[in-house]
């Protein structure tokens, strides 16, 4: 047990830094964001460094099956479902605006719901409606990353298996080979082994040891990529289980 605590605590506080990096990056903050030829308040969150393509197509995903409607292409960048109502976030029509930008190597979504040309949802306005907005962004990012981050884990996880089915492969040829080492000197040290054979004895007994030390430095780089598969593996469960908590954010239909 004494092994593994050391190694325990690390890994606690990994998944601890990490989640407390997720609930700054996660959040979704409010700002006036440019859609192809319109400003408007929006919340705004970033989403690591992923692909901004992918965002999108989860995104027209996303408001097909939370609202039944068509999220079409706006300028470069973005995606718009025009003149919709979305009983969960406001009683009256306008416009669901998307953009999926990079600035930094960090990916952002931004999302603004648009009931007038230079109206937007704002939580000085318009507080209920704009924080209904907030938690539909907050959840669709809690969908994406849980998806991602389960197709990470399961990659991972057949990498792991792969490792370890390798790891016992050389671990049993070790074995073997110590076995071997161990009659080759019991046959260099017998009296009735001749002194013609104890050479081709002796050259096998150092090839052998050659291939041993081989496979030692082999299964020590695996028994290292292992720990630090593993570890990645807890990481993003610790992250699939801060964004289920955090992010189960219901909306409830608003009368405004």
């Amino acid at each position: 047990m004494k092994t593994f605590y050391p190694y325990f605590l690390l890994v606690l506080f990994v998944v601890s830094a990490s989640l407390s990096a997720q609930a700054q990056k996660y959040a979704p903050r409010e700002q006036t964001i440019r859609f192809d030829k319109i400003s408007a308040n929006a919340w705004v969150v970033a989403v690591d460094n992923e692909p901004t393509d992918a965002l999108k197509k989860s995104w027209a995903a996303y408001v097909k099956q939370q609202f039944d409607v068509k999220a079409k292409k706006e300028g470069k960048d973005g995606l718009e479902a025009k003149e919709v109502t979305l009983p969960l976030i406001y009683a009256h029509k306008g416009d669901l605006k998307a953009r999926f930008f990079t600035e930094n190597d960090v990916s952002f979504v931004a999302v603004a719901f648009m009931p007038g040309y230079d109206i937007a949802l704002n939580t000085q306005e318009h507080p209920q409606a704009a924080d209904n907005l907030r938690r539909f962004t907050k959840n669709f990012i809690k969908q994406y990353k849980t998806k991602v981050l389960n197709e990470e884990i399961a990659t991972s996880e057949k990498r792991e298996k792969a490792i370890e089915k390798e790891y016992r492969k050389n671990e049993r040829e070790h074995q073997q080979l110590t076995k071997h080492v161990a009659k080759l000197d019991k046959q260099l040290r017998s009296s009735k082994t001749e002194e013609s054979k104890k050479f081709d004895l002796n050259n096998q007994k150092v090839e052998d040891k050659s291939r041993m030390a081989a496979l030692t430095t082999v299964m020590k780089n695996q028994k290292s990529e292992l720990a630090q598969i593993n570890q990645t593996i807890q990481t993003m469960r610790g992250d699939i289980s801060y964004l289920e908590k955090l992010f189960a954010d219901p909306l409830a239909d608003q009368k405004q």
